[in-house]
């Protein structure tokens, strides 16, 4: 019995012990740019490794304008088209049209939401870094990526083109003002194909339809049994069969295996400049044109040879198994607006002439006329269009397109 008192009163002072280290512990501060941030009498609280921080004066002092809906439990920040949305009790973030898992979920702590410091701050283009002796968080603002930015003008209309890449991560974020401005200043969001509209039956069905084989043959009867093999092996790690998309064609299973390296990478096409500016269209009720449609993208996948298709799914492959798929070097290329690096990846696409030109030169053409229209019309409009930046520069861009016509694009 002795023993076990002995027992009970060690834990008893461990307890106290703990409790007291706890209470002894520097509050936590969070710093923006060497200015810390008063939070009124809400301080910053740590739960399992996150600190969390009172969301209403945490927005605030971000610049973010936030509301709340009582009923749904959820608070929202909206800043120069950034949406986080917040939901007591469920360990997710909203950020615009995405969800994100949360180590830890927004709570009410005696009437006062908290939600992770780390989450808001990063989408919100901040890097975050945490000090464990201060018990300090610092914030320092992220140059924002530069991209890919031209204006034209004639007969009272403007047409800004923003060169985009279709995939992205949240790194990627925030873009420069002088982008958001232009944008917000458009009557009209142009876009190659709206993506919105990829969830809609019709197009799932079509989508399907194409991507199929109908005359009886299977994947098999298109690669080689290396690449199978080695497909085999990539679906496996993601949880599929071996043979799960035999019945696909090869332009189909290239862009798959892109799909799973982009998302092993951290990359999501949900989040691409694309995407991002269509959800702010779309919650603005903006108009949003297209240059083509998701129907003839499709189609112009779906003429491709049996040769080159094999060729994209090897590299499909090859990208996956790679320590460096080049996704990294593409999306830098993008956040510090390498025109340089551009035109050196528009240029390598001419290595094979059958995708170069069904790529790039027999679109840009086309597309070129629809911009001349915008250019050309009577209504005094301005227009914001975001094309593929290999679109843009070299011999059959579209910027060199417009200007061998006697239009002045300049760079923003």
């Amino acid at each position: 019995m002795k023993r076990f008192t002995s027992l009970l009163l060690s834990l008893a002072l461990l307890f106290s012990f703990v409790a007291t280290v706890q209470a002894e512990e520097k509050p936590i501060s969070v710093w923006l740019e060497n200015q810390q941030l008063q939070l009124g009498e809400n301080q910053p609280i740590m739960e399992n490794g996150t600190t969390l921080v009172p969301a209403k004066e945490t927005f605030e002092k971000l610049a973010f304008e936030v509301t709340w809906d009582q009923q749904n439990k959820v608070i929202k920040g909206e800043k120069e088209g950034l949406i986080l949305l917040f939901q007591v009790g469920t360990p997710a973030v909203k950020v615009n049209d995405t969800e994100q898992g949360l180590l830890v979920a927004p709570k009410n702590i005696k009437g006062t939401i908290y939600i992770p410091l780390r989450t808001v701050s990063e989408a919100a283009g901040y890097e975050v870094s945490w000090n464990k002796e201060a018990r300090a968080v610092a914030l320092a603002v992220k140059e924002p990526s530069r991209g890919f930015l031209w204006k034209s003008e004639n007969a009272g209309n403007t047409v800004y083109l923003l060169g985009s890449i279709h995939i992205a991560s949240e790194a990627m974020y925030p873009l420069r003002a002088e982008i958001q401005k232009a944008y917000e200043a458009s009557d009209y969001l142009v876009v190659e194909a709206d993506i919105t509209k990829m969830s809609d039956e019709a197009v799932q069905k079509q989508i399907l339809d194409l991507s199929l084989h109908k005359d009886n043959t299977t994947l098999k009867d298109h690669i080689s049994a290396d690449a199978y093999k080695k497909l085999g092996e990539i679906l496996k790690q993601n949880g599929a069969a071996e043979n799960v998309l035999d019945t696909y064609k090869t332009w189909s299973v290239a862009s798959t295996v892109d799909y799973l390296t982009a998302t092993k990478a951290g990359y999501n096409a949900g989040i691409g400049i694309d995407a991002f500016f269509l959800q702010q269209s779309i919650e603005n009720k903006q108009p949003i044109l297209e240059l083509e449609s998701i129907d003839y993208q499709l189609n112009m996948f779906d003429r491709f040879s049996d040769k080159l298709q094999e060729e994209m799914l090897n590299q499909s492959i090859e990208s996956y198994y790679a320590e460096d798929s080049g996704i990294d070097d593409l999306t830098n290329m993008w956040v510090t607006g390498n025109e340089e690096q551009l035109l050196e990846l528009t240029n390598s696409t001419k290595s094979n002439e059958e995708f170069y030109k069904a790529l790039l030169a027999d679109r840009n053409g086309p597309m070129v006329e629809k911009i001349k229209g915008y250019l050309n019309d009577s209504g005094k409009k301005t227009y914001f269009v975001v094309v593929g930046a290999a679109h843009m520069i070299g011999e059959d861009g579209i910027v060199p397109l417009l200007e061998k016509q006697g239009f002045k694009v300049v760079p923003e």
